[in-house]
């Protein structure tokens, strides 16, 4: 059973087609295959440079102190609240706790109105 010429070569172009795809493939997979060595070979030189060089561990605590000690990230002590804010705590700790959570949600909620233009 013979088959028509222009069925062959078209049948031969797709297939050619394919095999360049797979080829190019085939290609890009082996230039992956080289990855994952590559990050081993970086760990182990990290690895090989922390084991040569332990002083390391202490100085990048120390160094991250340092720095958030010099930005000023540290908590600071809290100060003497005035007489209106001391006043204010001893009737929030009077009141029922059901009262107290009511009343943050109304100033959560109107805090919401005020700063809901601004939202998208």
């Amino acid at each position: 059973m013979s088959l028509p010429q222009d069925d062959f070569t078209t049948r031969r172009a797709r297939l050619a087609a394919e095999s360049a795809r797979q080829r190019v493939e085939l290609g890009q997979a082996y230039r992956n295959l080289e990855k994952p060595i590559h990050y081993a070979e970086y760990g182990m030189r990290g690895f090989g440079f922390l084991r040569q060089n332990p002083w390391v561990f202490m100085a990048v605590p120390a160094l991250f102190s340092i720095l958030r000690t010099a930005f000023g990230s540290r908590k600071k002590k809290p100060s003497q609240p005035s007489p209106a804010q001391e006043q204010n705590l001893h009737v929030e700790k009077n009141k029922r706790p059901i009262q107290v959570w009511a009343s943050r949600a109304w100033q959560v909620y109107q805090l919401y109105r005020r700063a809901r233009s601004f939202l998208p």
